[in-house]
């Protein structure tokens, strides 16, 4: 295993939508960080959002989140100072890391902060560029390498899953020290 890997701060992020564009009014519903050194959880952020619109039907087919689980919950401005710290620091390590940090980096900017550039890794880009899934979404590629998946699209859910996938991929790629370095050297 890489010892820069495990002595470098990650946080796997994902986020559930009520669509697919934020520039087009569509809002994050769920959020979740887990944030981990030497593999192990230091700490983790979990919530429910209130958008402040409706789910789109086609993002609820998928997220199964409804409109009335959303309420009373927090606005996105309400956490986005726990966001922050949380990511603070770290590499951020998601699956489609572009759809995942946009949104972030719009509700943050929305909420008036400064959004910072992070170093990130995108296990979706890991996949295609260096492996053969027949098809590379998170649940089949977690099916490839017999992770269970607990709750499909749901943000905690899928950000364990992904900490499982990145993990099995830097391994299977631990001798492939070009992929290792193309790897690490990615920024948002």
């Amino acid at each position: 295993m890489l010892p820069i890997l495990l002595n470098t701060t990650l946080c796997f992020l994902d986020v559930e939508t009520t669509g697919l564009d934020p520039a087009g009014g569509d809002r994050i519903c769920e959020i979740a960080i887990l944030r981990s050194r030497n593999r192990q959880k230091l700490d983790s952020f979990h919530s429910l959002i209130n958008p402040g619109r409706r789910i789109s039907p086609e993002a609820q087919a998928v997220n199964g989140i409804t409109r009335k689980m959303l309420i009373g919950k927090p606005k996105f401005t309400e956490v986005a100072a726990e966001v922050l710290k949380i990511l603070h620091k770290a590499v951020i390590v998601s699956h489609n890391i572009p759809f995942d940090i946009g949104f972030v980096k719009f509700e943050i900017e929305n909420s008036g902060f400064p959004f910072p550039e992070f170093p990130v890794i995108d296990t979706l880009a890991i996949a295609r560029r260096y492996f053969n899934f027949y098809n590379n979404s998170l649940g089949n590629i977690a099916k490839c390498f017999g992770i269970e998946i607990e709750r499909e699209h749901r943000a905690m859910s899928d950000v364990i899953t992904t900490e499982k996938i990145f993990w099995m991929l830097i391994e299977a790629l631990q001798h492939n020290k070009d992929a290792l370095n193309n790897i690490l050297s990615l920024r948002l």
